[in-house]
């Protein structure tokens, strides 16, 4: 009789949560799970910056063979053929300033 071994499928894609602000005459573009950040003179130069960032840390990562221990410690799980945060949430908070005195 013969067994059949059912593989588990490899995430494909990462989703992560990505932040972009304005300092000074510069845009900086940050993803928290991976503490990876880059900056450009604007938010579409930033966004392609980090993602450029975001392809040269993922390969070299995997050369070095710590790319999945790294996932793994940034928290991100496979959901399908994603892997990413369980806990994704992003909002926004308003709060009043005490008064000056």
């Amino acid at each position: 009789m013969r067994h059949v071994v059912k593989r588990s499928r490899s995430p494909k894609m990462l989703r992560l949560t990505g932040e972009v602000w304005r300092e000074g005459q510069m845009y900086t573009a940050y993803c928290r799970e991976l503490d990876l950040a880059s900056c450009g003179r604007t938010v579409e130069e930033a966004w392609r910056n980090l993602h450029e960032a975001f392809e040269i840390f993922l390969e070299e990562t995997a050369k070095k063979g710590t790319l999945q221990g790294l996932l793994e410690e940034a928290g991100l799980v496979a959901q399908g053929e994603t892997l990413e945060r369980p806990e994704y949430f992003i909002g926004r908070l308003e709060l009043p300033l005490p008064a000056s005195r």
